[in-house]
């Protein structure tokens, strides 16, 4: 651009300074606000009385700002000069280089450690008297905001916003090439030489390092303000440590959530592409004669230690991933039906979440629908009923059977019974252990025993180990029954041979 002079535009009072020339205010000759200009070669900024409330622009012969690139930005209407009279520059949107990082780390919502870590930063940001207070994280030469404390600047601090570490105070601050206190930051010339300083600005700012629990730097607690504060000092450094010991608490205890959802992640990443999966068979038999009557699929997890399968579910569940998990087991169940005759039925297990989403649909109709029982774990709470009656609703349109597993064990109870209407109830192994001696077992499984008869649903004890128990339960009117009294989980193979040896 011809004919033109790097010069500085005031955000406050919308003056244009010359180069050098003292900043006073629009109404007298004290000097109210802060302000920087650049020199006439436009190379650096030099201090030009206390003023930070410019930006550095490019003024055109015609009067016509555009910014200085790295320096923040200001804006004319078409046309229209600053220095000829009633013409208002009005700052335009700040370029920066924020971004939003994908990787989060879980210190905000609903959690405790998120609310406690957002009151810190309020407790931080007011009994300074700042504006902005934040957390961030140090992440591959970025500083990455966690947790932001800033009314009415959201705009330029939120969790997420990124910016290079070049750019900003952190780094500097922990090479002790700044300090931690600066309460006015014009009297740090490295603090003065950096964009960041003018373009939000920055007049005082307070910041110490978050560690994590092996002592290495986790990021940044920092507040600040745009105008000076000249009482900050080492006192309040103080106090700016003891919050941030308080901060790093929380956000360990974030970082140990971190790494247990990555570890979970990676090991059920493990049983859903590779062979730590596998499937096994229970057989359910006449209580009366011990004929088989069908099979449970139960999931077998291979891998050291060994851990229950209700344990990986529920891993699958705390990280989103149960869906897949219970999917891809009931796939691999009814893949067994090619290894069992025709007239076998296996049942399947499924929680609530599953059933709701309404995959199952496909993974049975390919299968024979007629031979498949899904069963309900009754352990987990039912979120959403009418979307679970819709979708079992649609499944005994295919043929399939529908069961509540583990009843008297679960959450939802006799209400759930009635809204599920399942053809099948799978009595609890807790009320079943010990049902020959324990009167309050027996007319408790009596009441549901009843229910089921009114309702047209046959009942499947589950865990019968004994003669006695099975005799009980002959005698309360449970006809189907399971556990290691009539057979242990097999292998498909296995319990193909057995139910040949049980029908010849």
């Amino acid at each position: 651009m011809q004919n033109s002079a790097i010069v500085a535009l005031c955000r406050q009072s919308r003056r244009v300074f010359s180069p050098g020339e003292p900043a006073r205010s629009a109404g007298g000759d004290r000097p109210d606000h802060h302000c920087f200009t650049r020199d006439g070669a436009g190379r650096s900024f030099r201090r030009a009385y206390t003023c930070r409330q410019t930006e550095p622009v490019r003024m055109s012969g015609q009067g016509i700002l555009t910014r200085v690139p790295g320096y923040g930005s200001a804006t004319t209407k078409p046309g229209r000069g600053l220095p000829g009279g009633d013409a208002v520059a009005t700052p335009a949107k700040r370029p920066t280089t924020m971004s939003r990082l994908p990787l989060r780390l879980e210190l905000d919502g609903p959690s405790a450690n998120g609310d406690t870590l957002d009151l810190i930063l309020e407790t931080v940001r007011t009994h300074f008297d700042m504006q902005v207070a934040y957390v961030s994280e140090i992440v591959d030469g970025n500083s990455v905001f966690r947790a932001v404390s800033a009314p009415g600047f959201e705009a330029i601090a939120f969790p997420g916003a990124v910016l290079s570490l070049q750019e900003v105070y952190c780094q500097h601050i922990l090479d002790g090439r700044l300090p931690s206190v600066m309460a006015d930051t014009a009297d740090h010339p490295l603090a003065v030489s950096m964009p960041i300083t003018a373009n939000i600005p920055i007049g005082s700012h307070l910041s110490v390092p978050v560690h994590r629990e092996d002592g290495s730097v986790f990021g940044m607690f920092c507040c600040l303000r745009s105008t000076p504060h000249p009482t900050l000092g080492e006192r309040d450094l103080k106090i700016m440590e003891t919050f941030a010991n308080l901060a790093s608490r929380q956000i360990n205890a974030g970082l140990r959530r971190r790494s247990e959802a990555a570890a979970a992640a990676s090991r059920i990443d493990s049983a859903l592409k590779g062979d730590a999966l596998r499937i096994v068979l229970q057989p359910i038999v006449s209580l009366e004669s011990g004929a088989p009557i069908k099979f449970e699929a139960l999931s077998r997890f291979a891998g050291e230690p060994y851990r229950p399968p209700n344990v990986w579910y529920e891993e699958a569940g705390a990280i989103g991933r149960r869906v897949e998990l219970e999917s891809l087991s009931i796939s691999r169940a009814l893949a067994l039906f090619n290894d069992l005759p025709q007239d076998v039925t296996i049942g399947v297990n499924a929680s609530p979440e599953t059933i709701a989403t309404g995959v199952l649909s496909d993974i049975i109709r390919a299968a024979d629908p007629s031979r498949v029982v899904v069963e309900v774990t009754e352990h987990d709470i039912v979120e959403d009923h009418e979307r679970l009656g819709f979708e079992l609703d649609r499944l005994k349109a295919l043929g399939v059977r529908t069961a509540v597993d583990d009843v008297g064990a679960g959450f939802s109870g006799l209400v759930a019974l009635l809204r599920m209407k399942p053809d099948i109830l799978k009595l609890d192994i807790e009320l079943i252990r010990d049902i020959d001696v324990n009167p309050a077992k027996q007319a408790l499984v009596a009441g549901m025993v009843h229910f089921a008869e009114q309702t047209g649903a046959a009942t499947i004890a589950e865990g019968v180990e004994t003669e006695a128990e099975r005799a009980m339960l002959l005698r309360l009117r449970v006809h189907l029954g399971q556990g290691y009294l009539f057979g242990r989980p097999m292998e498909v193979a296995d319990a193909s041979a057995w139910l040949a040896a049980k029908r010849s």
